[in-house]
């Protein structure tokens, strides 16, 4: 099966309508059996339109995680309920939301999970060295924003609550997956759960830069997964730091995380199933 991987394209920050056309025409001439997209596709009031675009111009399956950038402008539950009501809008199977789509056996022996996920701020100095456009509005994301105001405590609670919820999720339906079968599980997430394979503009992310693009709540839910599990080979796929890295972290524990920029048409990586 192949299957066709973008990360973080952020379709709205395309510079010109040109631009987007010369993608929806690539992804329409993509001779793969399903595209996976681990975030940041376009901002809250767009979303909607954006995955439109993705379902008509690809008609195939789709699996997907929303980033923060997706959250943008809104409070989180109304981007869920913006994402639920195009999914349920285009053909069925086209549009898969991983956090409704559980366990998804894409043939036999390989499934795929996921779950948006969030960065904890548990990696690195926590603090607010680092201003996030996530946390102040009105661009930002109006949950993170709200509990900022009642205190940095509150905002870190916040995303350890988000980041619990993306690592319960994903290893409850691994866990199904490997009941029905799988043998190889695809794990799309958005930020990448290891510190090794965090690289932050080419680098590896520094103290300050950490607590924001590292889920090591995820992370640490992974390294309990692999061990309970070790025949089965995980692979995670993830984004947000724009960055290319692929990181072994165990026998049978595999991260990569994929390189975008804004402006440009996003990178199509390519992935048999048999050779994952």
């Amino acid at each position: 099966m192949k299957l066709d991987w973008i990360t973080d394209p952020h379709l709205d920050h395309l510079r010109s309508e040109e631009e987007l056309l010369k993608f929806v025409q690539e992804l329409h001439d993509r001779d793969s059996d399903a595209l996976l997209v681990t975030g940041d596709i376009a901002e809250s009031k767009t979303i909607y339109d954006f995955l439109g675009i993705l379902s008509g111009a690809y008609q195939r399956p789709i699996y997907f995680v929303l980033g923060n950038h997706d959250y943008y402008g809104a409070w989180m539950k109304q981007t869920q309920q913006r994402v639920q009501s195009v999914c349920k809008a285009v053909p069925k199977g086209i549009l898969n939301w991983m956090p409704d789509a559980g366990a998804v056996l894409l043939e036999r022996g390989v499934a795929i999970v996921g779950h948006d996920g969030m960065y904890d701020g548990r990696e690195g100095t926590p603090g607010m060295e680092m201003s996030m456009t996530d946390f102040f509005l009105p661009h930002g994301i109006f949950d993170l924003a709200d509990a900022l105001n009642h205190g940095a405590r509150h905002l870190f609670d916040r995303l350890e609550e988000i980041a619990a919820e993306s690592a319960t999720h994903i290893t409850s339906c691994a866990k199904k997956a490997v009941a029905q079968g799988a043998k190889k599980v695809i794990i799309l997430t958005h930020v990448p759960p290891f510190l090794k394979a965090s690289y932050f503009r080419g680098r590896p992310s520094d103290m300050k830069s950490r607590p924001w693009y590292v889920n090591k709540t995820l992370g640490e839910a992974l390294l309990e997964l692999a061990e309970e599990y070790r025949k089965v080979r995980f692979v995670v796929l993830a984004g947000h730091t724009h960055g290319e890295r692929a990181v072994g972290i165990r026998e049978n524990l595999f991260v990569q995380v994929g390189a975008a920029r804004y402006g440009k048409r996003p990178k199509f990586v390519r992935f048999e199933t048999a050779e994952l």
